[in-house]
Parts: C-alpha cells; structure tokens; sequence
C-alpha cells in the first residue's frame, strides 16, 4: 500500500517543532506565544494553573495523532498478508520493548550529560552512540532479512554496553529512571493504540465508546480518594509506564478514525490525482485557506483567553467550510468532507470542555487539550490532501523526515550538535544566536532545516529507521 504524504507530513510538522522548540535560545525578550504557555517569560517557571496553548503545544499532539492515523493502513496491510491476533501482540510488544530502550538510552547518552571532558571528546562519543542508533533501527536496502535482524540486535546489544561505560568513562551513572519522556510515551501508545485498534478496528462505535471512556477516566482521576485517581496512580515500573500514560490515547485513537477514513479512500480509488479546472481549484484553494484560519483562531483565542469569540469564530468557519465542501464536486470530496468532520467534532468537543480543569493546558494535560489538538491535526490532514490532490503540491523534504521519524528525531542533537562542535561551526552559531532576542529563535529553524538536509537524502536512498 502507498504511503499517505499528508500524514507524514503532519508527523514531520511535529518533528521540526520539536527541533525549533527545542533548539531556540530562550530569551526573556520574546513574546510569550513563543514558549509553552505554562512556561511563560521572563522566569520560565512552570506554572500550572496558566491556561492556554500556543504553536509549540501543538507538536506532541501532532505526533501522536499522526501515530494513529498510520496505524490502520500499516496494520491492514499486514491483515492482508496473512497475520493474525498473535502476530500483531508480538509485533507490537516487539515495537513497545525497542522504542522504551530507545527512550532509555537517549536519556542516559545526551551529549550535555558529557561534562568531565573536552568537548571534542564529548562530540567524538556522541556521534559513535548515533552510529549505533542507525545500526539498530536501519532497514538496509536490498540487504537479507536475517542479516538485516541481526545487524540490529548488534546495534542495541551495543548501546547497552556503550551505555553501561559511560560511568567508568565519563563518570556518568546508568539509570532506567533517566529517559525521554516523549519516546516513552510513544511506546506506550504504539502498544495499547495498536491493541485496542485491531480489537476495535471492525467497530467505529466502539471505538468511540472507548475515547470517551479514557477521556472520563482521565478526568475522574482528578477527584480526591477516587478509585479513578488510585488507578491511574498505579506502575508496573515507574520508569517505564505509568497508568497515566493512557490519557494519551484520545489522540491515538482518534488518530485512527481518520487513519480508516483515509484507507477507505485508498481503497476506492479517490487518492489519485485528477486534472482540475478552475471552479474546483478556487473552491480548493478556499478550504486550505479555512483549515488555515481555523487553526490561526484557536492560537489567537485559546492563548489571549478570547474563548467565547473562539467559538463563535470557530463554528462560522467551520460553517463556511461544510457550504464550501458540499460545493466541491471532485472524487476526493467525500475524503476531504470526512476528515473535516472528524475535525470539526474534536473541536468543538474540546472547546465545549474547555472550561473545565481551569482551562486548556498542555501541562497537567487537560481534556480539551486533546480533543482540539487532535481537531487540528485532522484540519492540517486535510489541507495537505487537497493540495496534493487537486494541484499535486508536495512538501517531499518535509515528507521524508515525517516518513523517517526516528532518524529526523535524533538527528539534531545526536548529529548535527556533534559535527558542530567539531568543525567549530557550533561557536559561529552561538555567536549569532545571541545578537538579538529573535536569532535565538533563528538557531532553531537553522537546526530544523539541517535536520531535514540530513534527513532527506538517507530517505530518499530507503535507509529507514524502523523499530
């Protein structure tokens, strides 16, 4: 089966905002939409009862809805090929296993852990552990299966033991409670969301039955002396999943919904580009440019704490678009028509929740939180279909590094950060990130966009990263 470039494209969008975020100077002189809106300027201190989200709250929920949407189309097309129940347990606890030592590993190897010695040195071991990386994840091309399997177990047995030295070596001490959290997370979700999708994958009210489920457990786990609160407190092994974790299957799960609409599609043919004229182009163009705004008002509303206007602005649009869409007589239409309306049902259920738990938080993870990311995340699907579809636009960069996840992931600070330091570029870098308040902000787009050059030509060579 194909790949879907608008779901790797939402994944990359996830990526590269990982990356900005993540590489930007933060400088006290920015505005605050800039940062995590519980992370707010000049003190940085998290605070938890600030409502609101801005662009880089918008990143985790990207990724994992963009999870779930690649989940039905992977999983079918193993279906098709024969694999039962136990095939996909054991593929899916495979993935589980591999992405949590993943999660561990990188939180025991980052190179600002390196203290004790030059930074060359530093540098030097770095980009060995990344080497490592690709040996464990790589699927080589035209290399045997058997070879490919054993190069990657080498690769992870490996790391563990590159891992383990790090205490004699660079004093710093192994630890299972030291991880990244974002990886670990997602292979709790790769695990459950693929379960309780082939459970539910022949029964969309079921499934639907099961997203407000977790979403009222995860709101009745704030209520003091619950058995709600007792179960989500609850650990096989804190430092490697917690109960709590589940909350994030909202965006999992809705994230399939629009991973079988899409298959559907695929099934009957409507992915494929057609010729277009000039009505169904302008009508085209107008739903991009309203999924667009959509996703603009709630950034305004939701971070300015306008939310009464949000929604009045947001049902208007939302309106405009439905008029728009049952305009648009083309064969991708009904795709188009069917991820809107999974979005604009994850809207407006977020934004009726909205007031409660003091208001839309990433941090603590609120319920409206995770239906209106999702509800975007299905707008940006399909913006990036109709452009596809109807004028063949492709954002191939930004695809590859949303089909190569793994490898866009580390690529930045396991990569680029080390090539850096040893060509002394890192020291240009730094010197221009401190000139004003917003080139810090331009040291991050300048790592995004070597992270999607380095990225680009090992995808486009099929040297992909798979757990």
């Amino acid at each position: 089966m194909q790949r879907v470039a608008a779901i790797d494209v939402l994944r990359a969008l996830a990526i590269i905002g990982m990356v900005i975020s993540g590489q930007m100077l933060w400088n006290a002189q920015l505005p605050s939409f800039m940062f995590h809106a519980q992370l707010p300027p000049p003190t940085f201190a998290f605070n938890p009862d600030v409502p609101g989200i801005t662009w880089v709250d918008l990143v985790f929920p990207f990724f994992l809805f963009s999870m779930g949407a690649a989940m039905p189309l992977a999983l079918r097309r193993r279906e098709e090929k024969g694999a039962g129940l136990f095939q996909i347990i054991g593929s899916a606890l495979h993935r589980f296993v591999w992405l949590a030592a993943f999660a561990i590993i990188l939180g025991n190897t980052r190179m600002g852990l390196i203290n004790s010695v030059e930074k060359w040195v530093a540098a030097l071991a770095t980009l060995g552990v990344w080497l490592l990386f690709f040996a464990m994840f790589v699927r080589v091309p035209n290399l045997d299966k058997t070879r490919n399997k054993w190069l990657n177990w080498g690769g992870l047995a490996a790391l563990i033991t590159t891992t383990m030295l790090y205490k004699p070596i660079f004093g710093i001490e192994m630890s299972l409670h030291k991880s990244d959290i974002i990886i670990l997370i997602l292979a709790s979700m790769a695990l459950f969301g693929t379960l309780l999708w082939w459970l539910t994958r022949s029964s969309l009210p079921m499934r639907i039955v099961l997203i407000g489920g977790i979403a009222l457990l995860k709101m009745a786990s704030s209520v003091e002396g619950s058995w709600c609160q007792w179960l989500w407190q609850q650990t096989p092994a804190v430092w490697l999943f917690r109960f709590e974790f589940l909350k994030y299957l909202c965006l999992v799960l809705s994230g399939t919904v629009a991973g079988d609409i899409i298959y559907r599609a695929i099934q009957s043919g409507n992915l494929n580009r057609r010729a277009t004229d000039r009505r169904s182009a302008l009508l085209t163009t107008t739903l991009v440019m309203l999924m667009a705004t959509l996703i603009g008002i709630q950034m305004w509303g939701l971070f300015v704490r306008e939310v009464g206007m949000d929604v009045l602005l947001s049902i208007l649009v939302c309106g405009v678009t439905a008029v728009i869409l049952n305009r648009l007589h083309t064969a991708e239409q009904p795709l188009l028509k069917a991820l809107f309306v999974l979005g604009m049902v994850l809207l407006l259920i977020g934004l009726v929740a909205e007031p409660l738990e003091g208001g839309i938080k990433k941090d603590h993870a609120t319920i409206s939180y995770f239906f209106v990311t999702g509800g975007l995340a299905s707008f940006v699907l399909v913006a990036s279909l109709a452009l596809e579809l109807r004028f063949g636009i492709r954002f191939r960069a930004l695809e590859a590094c949303g089909a190569n996840p793994m490898f866009a992931y580390t690529a930045s600070g396991y990569l680029i950060t080390p090539i850096a330091t040893l060509t002394s570029l890192s020291v240009l870098i730094e010197r221009f990130a401190t000139l004003t308040p917003w080139c810090g902000f331009w040291r991050g787009v300048l790592f995004a966009i070597l992270v999607i050059a380095v990225t680009y030509p090992f995808t486009r060579k099929n040297y992909y990263w798979k757990s």
